[in-house]
């Protein structure tokens, strides 16, 4: 393989699991023993949270602090737990608020030494040492539309099929860019770009190495769908990623993983020795590279930044990752649910008629939905792209306590809330840009009435806060910012302008920030304030003073 870093990011990574934190001493030896300079080593060992640079406790509990689980309350009772623990037995429990961890349905969420645990029983077990995390094969076990093979011995047919073609056969090639452009196969990360022009735009360009990458660094608050996916069918993943590889023309493609689903690393890690022998036979290398970051990292560019053993920071688009990506060289970066969905339609006869048949009104296609919020049974659920919002809601069992809706964040936290009126949209890209928002991540948060809706605005301004890696001006100090004049005003403090500051600030973050994290910061903010005037009259502005001619 001609491209490859010193690797000290997963040094690090092995590191810390080893000793449990980053020494000086060990950096400075790190550091001789790849040949690099120093500051290399500590440049990337400062920018990500994942790395500790002193000892740590006996139990470190990071408790998640982010929307859906800040609306189901709770986290005091676990810190009370931990409180408990560490009167009871002496060692240290270091309780620390940290952002979304992917486990919504199972709000309020906090990992333990790797295992996610929800109640005050199952902290005290998981301390203890007593507590058993469920199985992610358990959820293999559950039927899937989305899933071509009826057995294991079936699987890797599609990938198996071209290779026996032959890896450079342009014929194979274009037809399955052909069925991915037919089906209408867009990528379910977020932008929902077509998958069909990212496929050609890499097999397009020529260089003498490409590379496959399948970003699961899935971090945004209420969304933890590609979790289930990464658990339940690793092999249409692993085979989505053969695919890409084999039709652009790539040899080495790398699953990018958030630390914090280790449970799910390890599912797709003993996929991998099956996956493995038929990569090698297609002439395939598979590799999984845990990232060490956080929210910034799904981000496509500061994920070939931390892959190239840099600090996570987003680089200036254009050249695109298609053209100019991983060391320089064309790759293909998807999202683990639009990977999945390629090997759906390229193991089936005709796969893009089979795709659309799947939708409902005019729509086409499955979609992967992650429901959190105030709705009986959170969780992810396999629907037909068009399935309205209502519909999700019933299937998660309704409203808590049959509450009115008083809004629906239709995808994650960086799109716009919706009143209750547009339960009736249906989940698709274009139905839900017609309502005024986006179906995003997949990910749908119901909100009942008797909520401040400005605060779960403020909430998800502070995680973008939070979240921003720095390195440009706008979404360094406007989110921080926006932060301030949003607590204002839920304190009452705020002056009469404050409204019109926010949306003046939100226009010069989207126009002027490197990445979508700085321009989306104040999406649902700016929402609230839109088209929820109620919220906003629920915090009246303090009388106007001089200082608010300044």
């Amino acid at each position: 393989m001609r491209y490859r870093p010193p690797s000290i990011l997963s040094q690090l990574t092995a590191l810390q699991a080893e000793l449990g934190w980053l020494s000086q001493d060990s950096l400075t030896e790190l550091a001789h023993r790849l040949g690099v300079p120093l500051h290399r080593v500590e440049g990337v060992a400062s920018f990500y949270p994942h790395f500790r640079r002193e000892p740590p406790p006996a139990h470190r509990v990071e408790l998640c602090r982010d929307l859906s689980c800040t609306m189901a309350g709770g986290a005091e009772a676990l810190r009370a737990a931990a409180r408990a623990h560490e009167a009871a037995t002496g060692e240290r429990v270091e309780v620390a608020e940290v952002s979304c961890l992917g486990r919504c349905d199972r709000a309020p969420a906090a990992l333990v030494h790797h295992d996610p645990v929800t109640t005050p029983a199952e902290l005290r077990a998981c301390l203890a040492h007593a507590h058993t995390a469920a199985d992610p094969a358990d959820m293999s076990r559950k039927p899937y539309r989305i899933d071509p093979y009826a057995s294991p011995g079936d699987r890797y047919a599609a990938a198996r099929a071209i290779g026996a073609i032959g890896a450079g056969d342009a014929a194979a090639a274009e037809h399955a860019i052909a069925e991915l452009r037919a089906a209408g196969l867009r990528g379910m990360g977020g932008a929902g770009f077509p998958t069909a022009i990212k496929w050609s735009t890499v097999r397009a360009t020529v260089a003498d190495e490409k590379f496959v990458v399948c970003n699961a660094d899935e971090s945004e608050p209420g969304t933890f769908k590609d979790r289930e996916l990464l658990a339940a069918l690793p092999h249409l993943v692993w085979e989505g990623m053969l695919l890409g590889a084999l039709v652009v023309g790539a040899t080495r493609a790398i699953l990018y993983i958030r630390h914090e689903y280790e449970l799910e690393r390890r599912a797709m890690a003993a996929e991998q020795t099956v996956a493995a022998a038929v990569a090698r036979e297609l002439g395939v290398e598979l590799e999984i590279f845990v990232s060490p970051g956080g929210y910034i990292m799904g981000e496509e560019t500061a994920l070939l930044e931390a892959l190239e053993d840099r600090r996570g920071e987003p680089r200036n688009k254009p050249p695109f990752p298609g053209v100019v990506g991983l060391f320089g060289r064309p790759t293909l970066i998807n999202n683990v649910e639009t990977l999945a969905a390629a090997t759906a339609i390229l193991a089936r006869p005709d796969g893009s008629a089979w795709w659309k048949a799947q939708g409902l009104r005019g729509c086409g296609g499955l979609k992967f939905i992650s429901i959190s919020g105030d709705v009986a049974r959170p969780g992810v659920f396999e629907v037909a792209t068009g399935t309205t919002v209502a519909e999700l809601v019933a299937l998660a069992g309704g409203v808590v306590d049959g509450r009115p809706i008083a809004a629906i964040l239709p995808g994650g936290a960086s799109s716009a809330f919706l009143p209750p009126a547009a339960v009736d949209t249906p989940l698709d890209f274009e139905a839900m840009r017609r309502a005024g928002s986006t179906l995003g991540s997949g990910a749908v948060v119901i909100v009942a009435e008797g909520r401040d809706l400005l605060a779960l605005g403020l909430s998800l301004t502070r995680f973008f806060r939070n979240e921003s890696c720095g390195k440009c001006v706008p979404c360094r100090v406007g989110s921080q910012k926006a932060v301030l004049l949003l607590e204002q005003v839920l304190a009452g403090d705020a002056g009469p302008n404050v409204p019109e500051l926010l949306r003046a600030l939100d226009q010069t973050m989207a126009q002027t920030s490197i990445c979508g994290l700085g321009q989306v910061a104040l999406t649902p903010a700016i929402s609230v304030l839109d088209h929820f005037p109620a919220a906003l009259a629920a915090h009246p502005p303090r009388r106007p003073s001089l200082r608010d001619r300044a």
